[in-house]
C-alpha cells in the first residue's frame, strides 16, 4: 500500500477528519510536521477540508529558531495556507517557575495553538506524530511504569478534536515520500542531543529493538490498537461501577461508600479512582500525577478509624471508616457564624444538615417520633450555637459530664463535621443536646411526668 493510501485508509478507519473540517497543522518545520503539512495541502480538494497551519517558535536556538520559523512561512505563503506563528518567552518562564523544559515547552506550545484555534475557528488540530513515536511512547511508558497504552489517533483537546493522521507510517517513509515529491525540510539540531529522553530511546533503545524486529513499528501500531480497544471497554465498565459507588455529590463535595468500591475488581478500582479524580479536577487530567491516584486509591481501600488527605489546589479527602468524602472548599465554610434562638413552633437549621422545631406541651399533642424534656421558664429561649473549648454534656446514666471531644470520638462522628455541629444550650448556658450525635440526660424519647417540651428533630430537605 502506498503512501497515500495508508494515510487515507487510517484516515477512514478512525474518522480523523470530515468534510467541512478546518483544520490546523502544528508544524515546526522537521520532517514529520512538513510530510504532514505538504499531504493534508496536497489532498485538500479530496477531503473537501480548510487548512491553516501554526508555527511556534520557542526561541532557545536562537538564529536557528527564527529560521524554521520563516522556512514555515515562507511555503505557507507560496500555497497561500493561512499562517499563524508566535515567539514563545520559554527562558522567561522557566526563570521564574523553574520547572522542566519540555513540560513548559509542551504547555506554552499547546496553550498557544488552543487559543488560535479558539480565535480562527479550526475545529481540528492535526499534529505529525508517527509509527516510530508511538514505539519510543510504549517503550518510554513501559520504562517508567506507567500505562502504555500509546497515542491515540484522536482525542478531545479544549472543546475540539487532536488528530494524528501519520500514526500509522514511519520515519522512513515520511523521508521517502518528500524525497519522491523534492520537498525539503529543516533538521532541528537538538534531536541530536542525548539530553531528552525521547532522544536516548530514539538513538539507543529502538535501534537495538529494530534488529530484532525489522517490522516493530507496525507490531506496535497493532498492539497500541488492541490495548486501546481494550481500555476503552474498560473505561465503560469503570464509568457503571463509579456511579454506582457515588453517595452524594454536588458543587462543593463528593462523597463515596469504601464498601462498595471495595467489591470493585481490582482492574477496575484505578480507573474509578481517576474518575472520581476527573470529577475534583475537570479538564486538567493530563497532570493527574500516577503518584496522587496511588494516594487516593490506597485511602478508599481502608475502613479502619479516620484519615485526612491533602489534594492539590486546596482540595481534601476524609475518609472516616467505610465512607470518603472529597470536598472541594474548607470544611469550616459551613458553620454559622452566629449563634441563633429557637423560636416556639418554627423550624431551626443545627448543622450536620439537620433541623430542629421545638413544641410547647399546651400547643400541639401526639406529634409521632418526637424527643420531650422539662424546661423552666428561666431556661427560655433555647440557644443554638457552635461548639467551643470546654463545651461538656450530661449523658443519661453519668454523673459528670463529657467532654464533647471525646464524645464526638465516642460516637464516631467523622472528623471533617465536627467543627459543623451544633448545640442546644438553655438561657442559663447549660448544653442540652447535640443534634445528630447526642442528646443530653434530660431528654427522653418517650413521654414523663412533667414534661413541658418537644422536640422535632430531622433533615434538612434540600
Amino acid at each position: 500500500m502506498g503512501f497515500r493510501e495508508e494515510i487515507l485508509t487510517y484516515n477512514q478507519r478512525h474518522r480523523l477528519i470530515s468534510e467541512g473540517d478546518r483544520l490546523l497543522v502544528g508544524c515546526s518545520g522537521g520532517a514529520d510536521s512538513i510530510a504532514l503539512l505538504t499531504f493534508l495541502h496536497k489532498q485538500k480538494d479530496f477531503l473537501a477540508i480548510e487548512l491553516g497551519c501554526i508555527h511556534a517558535n520557542h526561541g532557545l536556538r536562537g538564529k536557528e529558531s527564527d529560521e524554521d520559523e520563516r522556512f514555515v512561512r515562507d511555503l505557507c505563503d507560496s500555497w497561500n495556507i493561512q499562517f499563524h506563528s508566535k515567539t514563545l518567552p520559554i527562558k522567561n518562564i522557566l526563570l521564574r517557575e523553574n520547572g522542566n523544559l519540555q513540560d513548559v515547552c509542551r504547555r506554552e506550545r499547546y496553550r498557544f495553538f488552543e487559543q488560535v484555534m479558539e480565535e480562527s475557528h479550526y475545529n481540528k488540530l492535526a499534529v505529525a506524530h508517527h509509527a516510530d513515536d508511538q514505539v519510543e511512547s510504549v517503550f518510554m511508558g513501559l520504562t517508567r511504569g506507567t500505562r502504555s497504552n500509546g497515542m491515540y489517533a484522536k482525542r478531545n483537546y479544549g472543546k475540539c478534536e487532536l488528530i494524528r493522521p501519520l500514526l500509522s507510517v514511519t520515519r522512513k517513509q515520511i523521508e521517502q515520500y518528500l524525497n519522491e515529491q523534492h520537498y525539503t525540510y529543516r533538521e532541528d539540531s537538538s534531536n541530536k542531543k542525548d539530553t531528552y529522553t525521547r532522544n536516548r530511546f530514539r538513538h539507543h533503545i529502538v535501534p537495538l529493538v529494530q534488529e530484532e524486529n525489522q517490522n516493530v513499528a507496525a507490531a506496535i501500531t497493532k498492539w497500541t490498537h488492541q490495548q486501546q480497544q481494550d481500555e476503552q471497554l474498560l473505561h465503560k465498565l469503570a464509568m457503571m461501577e463509579y456511579e454506582k459507588i457515588i453517595l452524594s455529590s454536588d458543587s462543593h463535595a463528593l462523597s463515596i461508600d469504601l464498601l462498595q468500591f471495595q467489591g470493585i475488581e481490582v482492574a477496575l478500582q484505578k480507573r474509578v479512582v481517576l474518575l472520581l479524580l476527573n470529577y475534583l479536577y475537570p479538564n486538567e487530567s493530563l497532570w493527574l500525577s500516577h503518584s496522587l491516584i496511588e494516594q487516593v486509591h490506597s485511602q478508599c481501600l481502608e475502613c479502619d478509624g479516620s484519615s485526612e488527605i491533602h489534594l492539590p489546589d486546596g482540595r481534601k479527602g476524609f475518609r472516616h471508616y467505610s465512607t470518603m468524602l472529597f470536598s472541594f472548599e474548607e470544611a469550616n465554610s459551613a458553620i454559622p457564624a452566629t449563634e441563633s434562638i429557637v423560636v416556639i413552633g418554627e423550624w431551626v437549621s443545627v448543622g450536620m444538615d439537620l433541623r430542629i422545631k421545638m413544641i410547647n406541651r399546651e400547643d400541639e399533642m401526639n406529634v409521632d417520633d418526637g424527643w420531650y424534656v422539662t424546661l423552666n421558664i428561666s431556661e427560655l429561649p433555647i440557644h443554638v450555637r457552635g461548639r467551643q473549648p470546654g463545651d461538656r454534656l450530661l449523658l443519661k446514666g453519668m454523673k459528670e459530664p463529657k467532654r464533647l471531644s471525646r464524645l464526638m470520638i465516642d460516637e464516631k462522628v467523622p472528623r471533617h463535621t465536627r467543627q459543623a455541629v451544633q448545640l442546644l444550650e438553655t438561657h442559663q448556658r447549660e448544653i442540652i443536646g447535640v443534634p445528630g450525635v447526642r442528646l443530653g440526660s434530660r431528654f427522653t424519647k418517650q413521654p414523663h411526668e412533667g414534661w413541658t417540651h418537644q422536640f422535632m428533630i430531622e433533615k434538612e430537605s434540600h
